[in-house]
This record gives C-alpha cells, structure tokens and sequence, in this order.
C-alpha cells in the first residue's frame, strides 16, 4: 500500500501542474530573459559543493563539523540544477554536435585531471615500492574503470588509504552522463507528443525504480540495491523536478510568493509528515531555483570563474591526503582548514590553468 499511495500522489501531483500550466507543459516566451537576468546559481553551487565537503570530511576524517545541509540533499540540488539548466541550455540551442561539445568542455578536462592526478599521486602515498606499485593490475584496473566513469569497479588504488575510495565523489559523474543523454531523448517525446504525458511516465518511472530498490534492500539487507537505488533511474525524479521548474517559469514566477515558502515548509517537514516526502523532489527545485532569482545579494559572484565544480571533484582526496598526514589527530581546526585551502588551491589553478581555457574554445564550429 505505502508504495502504490507513493506512485500514486506523485502522479496526482504533477497532473494538478500539469493542468495549471496548460497541456503542452512549455517555457514562456518571456522566460528566457530572466533565466539569462540576473541571478545567484553561483553561491547556490558553492553551497552544495560545501556541504558535500562537509558530509564526506566528517565520515572520512571522524571530526563531527555541522552544516545546515547533508551531502546526500546537496547531490539532489546538483541534479535539479542541472536539470533546469542544462535542459534550457538544449532547447536553446537542440543541435547534437553542440550539446556534446559543450557537456565535453565542461565536465571533462577536470574530470580527467583529478584522476590522473590521483594515480600519479598514489606513488608517494603508497605502501608499495615504485616499480610494484606502477605494474600493480589494481593500478591499470583503477586507470581503466576511473576513465570510463565506472569508478565503482575500482574506487581503491594500491597501497593507499588502508583500501579505502581514493574519490568516493566521482560516483555521481556517470549519474550525471546518463541524465544528459536524456535530455534530447526527452527533447524530441516532447516535441512529438504532448509534454505532460512525457513527464507523467518519467517520473512514475523513477518512482518506481526507488521503491523497487528500496523494498529490496529493506528485505534482503544487500547494500547493492542501495547502491542501485541511488543510480540514473533513481536521480531522474529530481533532474526532471528542475526541467519541470523550467517548463513551468511563467507560472513559477507569478506564483512564487505562495510556492516557496510551501515548498521550503515541505522540504523541512518532509520527514514528519508522511505525505511530505514525495513532493520533496519539485519542492526542494523550487526552494534551489527560487533562491537563484530572488536572492539578489550573490550577483556579483557571476563576474568570476565559479570552481564550484573543481570542489565538489578535488575535495574527497585531499581529504583522504589530510588522514594519511594525521592532521585530523593534531587538530581539528587545522585539518578542515588545511582540507578547505587544499581544495580550493586545486580548484582555481584547475580553472585558470585548465577549464576556463579549453571553455573558452570550442573544439570544432556549431552551427
């Protein structure tokens, strides 16, 4: 019963938007202005990659910092961020090449840069000499699965971090590759058939993905399911909540005054109230998409590099780098700070050096 009532209101949930926005479920003709205005995505960025630094400092290092927001919330925020601007960024411009080109430029070159970093930097943490070490077959297996985004093959590398995820962040990059494949996927269901039938099935989809997963790891007690719960299927809910968002501007903006603070009520109540939880995905993208437009103070933020991104990749080993030296039982001022500082070092010479100017060429013309 507590799975069909779940499905269920999401799909009333949605309909009720669905008819409030008429059938086609597409952005106003005067959003676009205001979604490329002014606004504050930068600091909410900032925020996520943070509180993911938190969450993984505190289990990583034993030191129980607080922060008003959890790692796993933050990595739901990422995903309706995306899901908002990511998908304005397609229909803006729905050309293949270059929506490749651009998810490439962007996500990659840091992406690429960490795990190499990580590999050649294993060698000086490592408890295996240099030659063992470099022909290790969990070196090359490491090498391989962190390429191809399928870190969970191998999260280790020899020798370093007594076995322990050498990057247990870059889990969500094969999670976010997959929820960019859909986006021209979902582009053209939406353009061939009406928009809100699309959304209806993706999100009861999702819906039930994580009820699956999580009635058979309640079960079975298999970590796996867990594991899967958390994968492409499961994370489609809050992607879509932010296109949803999107879709919806005219009517997000005119209502905003009611919507955000019922959302944020949701959001904070949603484990009191059982009914709560599973409006939470589009309540937490209006709170997340709400800030970033009615928050004016941050706008400034919008003038320089964001490496948001380059913490969010660069903070889990510098971490695992901050035990390994056991600062963590020196101090545990000293630890965060030299956590913190480590982190946005790599991040602004991974922006000056690296992404911002492989962002600012493009690899071949678009159209």
């Amino acid at each position: 019963m507590r799975y069909f009532l779940r499905d269920t209101h999401y799909s009333i949930v949605f309909i009720w938007v669905g008819m409030r926005t008429s059938g086609k479920l597409w952005i106003g003709k005067s959003a676009g202005e205001v979604i490329q205005g002014e606004n504050s995505f930068d600091i909410i960025r900032y925020f996520l990659s943070f509180a993911v630094l938190v969450g993984h400092f505190r289990v990583i290092t034993g030191i129980p910092y607080y922060f008003p927001m959890s790692s796993v919330d933050a990595v739901h925020g990422f995903f309706i961020l995306s899901g908002f601007l990511v998908f304005y960024s397609y229909m803006r411009n729905p050309d293949i090449r270059h929506y490749i080109e651009r998810r490439t430029r962007r996500i990659l070159p840091p992406y690429v840069f960490i795990v190499t970093l990580c590999w050649m930097g294993g060698v000086l943490v490592s408890t295996l000499p240099v030659g063992e070490y470099l022909f290790s077959a969990q070196l090359w297996k490491y090498i391989v699965a962190n390429y191809s985004f399928l870190n969970f093959i191998e999260p280790a590398l020899p020798g370093c971090f007594q076995g322990e995820a050498v990057n247990g962040s870059l889990w969500t990059m094969k999670v976010e590759i997959l929820l960019y494949i859909t986006v021209p996927i979902v582009y053209y269901l939406m353009k061939r058939f009406r928009s809100f039938p699309v959304f209806i099935v993706i999100f009861i989809f999702s819906t039930l993905y994580n009820e699956l997963f999580y009635y058979l790891n309640e079960k079975t007690g298999n970590e796996i399911f867990g594991i899967l719960k958390r994968q492409v299927g499961g994370q489609l809910l809050y992607f879509y909540s932010g296109t949803l968002v999107l879709l919806c501007f005219d009517y997000f903006r005119r209502y905003i005054k009611f919507l955000f603070p019922v959302a944020v009520l949701v959001c904070y109540f949603r484990y009191d109230v059982p009914l709560l939880i599973y409006v939470e995905p589009l309540a937490f993208a209006v709170v997340l998409i709400g800030c970033a437009y009615y928050i004016k103070w941050f706008v400034f933020m919008r003038k320089f590099g964001n490496v948001a991104y380059g913490i969010y990749l660069f903070h889990f080993p510098v971490i695992q780098l901050s035990v390994w030296l056991g600062i963590n039982e020196k101090s545990h001022i000293l630890c965060f700070a030299f956590c913190v500082a480590g982190t946005l070092l790599l991040s602004i010479l991974s922006w000056l050096l690296l992404e911002k100017p492989i962002l600012s060429n493009r690899m071949f013309s678009s159209k």
